[in-house]
């Protein structure tokens, strides 16, 4: 979409601490059960990785990578793109890619 965007793979550690953000804990009669956000857990691995990027605000400010710019941004394939190009570049599988 003619942006630049620089992205890292993610460490152990990041990612831990992603899944830990995006879990909750559920009792059932069998046990605890982790239940994740596949929304916000996209949205987190997205701005763990993404370490750069031209995007700027109607002013011409560079914008800041935050959470909340990256749910603000329009068109929103263009986050989705930056999700499915992160997750490959992290190793999501096929089977959790499904279920984001």
């Amino acid at each position: 979409m003619g942006h630049r965007l620089v992205f890292c793979t993610w460490t152990y550690g990041e990612k831990q601490a992603v899944l830990r953000k995006v879990t909750k804990w559920i009792n059932t009669p069998e046990g605890a059960k982790a239940d994740i956000d596949p929304w916000d857990f996209n949205d987190q691995m997205l701005l763990a990785t993404l370490v750069e990027w031209d995007l700027k605000d109607g002013k011409g400010q560079p914008l800041p990578i935050t959470l909340e710019t990256i749910r603000s941004l329009e068109p929103p394939s263009l986050v989705e793109q930056m999700i499915a190009f992160t997750q490959r570049l992290n190793g999501v599988s096929e089977e959790e890619r499904k279920k984001s």
